[in-house]
């Protein structure tokens, strides 16, 4: 645009505005007057207990994943400083359900737009951000985090193995409670 307005940029400058392309930023130049001013590079911020709660699901046996539709550059840049080693950038809703259905193990996906709510859907078990979520993938997901505090979705991942747990307990206390009222039956020993 600018170069069509008659507007030209010194090397120093595109060489200065690639450092910030290459750090995920993306990048506007601003002109006034028929001049070159400056840029702005603008760049999305990992929430502050986003790399806490990487560590936790990892440390929890759990791999996380980076589905953006972000560009490439600025998806490595996030998931870098996050310490998530697989990244899809560029993203649209399609190709995030075909992750989900290329996946043969457990899927949970978490979201908060609308690009996330046919993943969420489409996934095991689909978790919203429900206080900045959109409402289309509030009522997509399985799971909503009412509070928009990414680490609790590790919080959601122990309690989920610690219900599991207690259902298998109560299965495997009742079925071995039925066996033995059968045998103790059978032996004329409980009646009805």
């Amino acid at each position: 645009f600018l170069e069509g307005e008659g507007i030209t940029l010194e090397e120093e400058a595109l060489r200065h505005a690639a450092s910030f392309l290459d750090e995920g930023c993306t990048v506007i130049w601003v002109a006034v007057n028929g001049k070159p001013l400056g840029i702005l590079a603008l760049a999305d911020l990992p929430r502050p207990d986003a790399a806490a709660t990487v560590r936790a699901l990892k440390d929890s046996g759990i791999t996380p994943v980076l589905l953006t539709g972000d560009h490439a550059n600025a998806a490595r840049h996030i998931a870098a400083a996050l310490g998530i080693d697989e990244v899809h950038a560029g993203c649209l809703p399609e190709d995030k359900l075909r992750f989900m259905d290329e996946r043969s193990d457990r899927v949970c996906m978490t979201g908060d737009g609308i690009n996330d709510a046919p993943a969420l859907k489409k996934a095991h078990v689909g978790m919203a951000m429900g206080g900045m979520g959109s409402d289309i993938a509030v009522d997509a997901a399985d799971l909503v985090l009412v509070r928009d505090g990414i680490g609790e979705v590790p919080h959601a991942f122990q309690l989920s193995r610690r219900m599991m747990s207690a259902i298998r307990f109560n299965l495997t206390f009742s079925m071995l409670l039925n066996f033995a009222a059968i045998i103790l039956a059978s032996l004329g020993l409980l009646t009805p």
